[in-house]
């Protein structure tokens, strides 16, 4: 090739780069650090089971951006009634209470009708398979339409709901270990939240989240899910928390980018 024609080659490069949409960006601390965590586990060949199953990491969220770890895209809609946000930040408990379908089939059934995944007016109490409550907030996960969600509210203003898994049969978790599907943060100031979200394996007693401030918290447990949420930012940064496993014959600690 001449001269002249490598000089066309590269002008034309140069065209096609600036309609690039991507050109000039750079992945962000946590899209290096999840990257990197993945290309080991596929080269360890501990990546194969979840293909089938991958969660939509996407908040539909009342009044606040949204950032979720690998998500494509944050959808933010109209404003949040004035401090519902800092309401539940300010009644937030880290040890929450277990509730039952049937206590909170309100607000699953507010949950159904969200447009995250198609639209189900009637849940039954067994179709919610995690609930818990801290202070005046209930976060859920909820079997809606082929699909589960999972949903945080306060009292009737639901204010996010996120896409998990496709329903159906869990995938195996082997004994003693735990999942992350999804750890994400919304809102601002002082009504900043964060939430984890995983699946357990058989042998799992207990699961608490250590934030690197020292704060700990426990994750409810329920029907192969553990979930929590918290007041603070730490569920959309790079690995600001430590998940610790408890099982009968001890405890393991995670970091986020660590598990599978």
């Amino acid at each position: 090739m001449d001269a002249s024609m490598k000089d066309l080659d590269m002008k034309n490069l140069e065209s096609l780069a600036v309609l690039d949409p991507a050109r000039g960006r750079e992945p962000t601390d946590m899209e290096w650090t999840r990257s990197r965590a993945f290309v080991d586990r596929v080269i360890a060949g501990e990546v194969t089971r979840r293909a089938a199953h991958r969660p939509v990491r996407r908040w539909l969220a009342v009044g606040a951006a949204a950032v979720a770890a690998g998500a494509v895209g944050a959808v933010a809609v109209p404003a949040l009634l004035p401090g519902t946000a800092e309401r539940a930040v300010a009644s937030w408990t880290a040890v929450p209470s277990s509730r039952t379908g049937e206590q909170v089939l309100p607000q699953a059934r507010a949950c159904a009708a969200s447009d995250v995944g198609a639209r189900s007016s009637s849940p039954h109490p067994d179709d919610v398979l995690l609930a818990e409550q801290r202070g005046v907030a209930t976060l859920l996960i909820v079997r809606k339409a082929g699909t589960v969600v999972e949903c945080l509210s306060v009292g009737d203003d639901q204010f996010a709901a996120m896409g998990l898994l496709d329903d159906g049969p869990l995938p195996a978790q082997p004994a003693g270990t735990v999942t992350l599907e999804t750890m994400s943060s919304l809102g601002s100031g002082e009504g900043m939240m964060s939430n984890i979200v995983g699946l357990v394996g058989p042998g799992v007693t207990g699961v608490e989240i250590r934030l690197d401030n020292g704060r700990v918290m426990q994750a409810s447990v329920e029907a192969g899910w553990w979930a929590a949420w918290w007041p603070g930012p730490e569920g959309g940064e790079v690995d600001r928390l430590t998940v610790i496993v408890h099982t009968a014959d001890g405890m393991t600690s995670h970091r986020p980018s660590e598990l599978p």
